[in-house]
């Protein structure tokens, strides 16, 4: 079988389209990484005051406190 020749794009906009499209990729990626962490250490904290019959009102406190602590931590270069 010969393989089909498809045409190739090149030049400028398809570089373009590339770099927006690993930018969005980089973006998107990260963005679950933290909104992951976030909605996690929110329930472990909820359960914890659940637990201890504290107001859960305060769990989204816990985690704003993982999430600074992990962006502290993760752009430290």
């Amino acid at each position: 079988m010969k393989p089909k020749n498809e045409p190739v794009v090149t030049g400028v906009l398809a570089h373009l389209m590339r770099f927006f499209t690993d930018l969005f990729k980089s973006v998107a990626e990260s963005l679950l990484v933290v909104v992951g962490t976030y909605v996690f250490a929110t329930a472990v904290s909820a359960g914890i005051l659940w637990f201890y019959d504290w107001p859960l009102f305060i769990a989204p406190v816990g985690g704003f406190i993982v999430l600074g602590v992990m962006l502290v931590f993760w752009y430290d270069a």
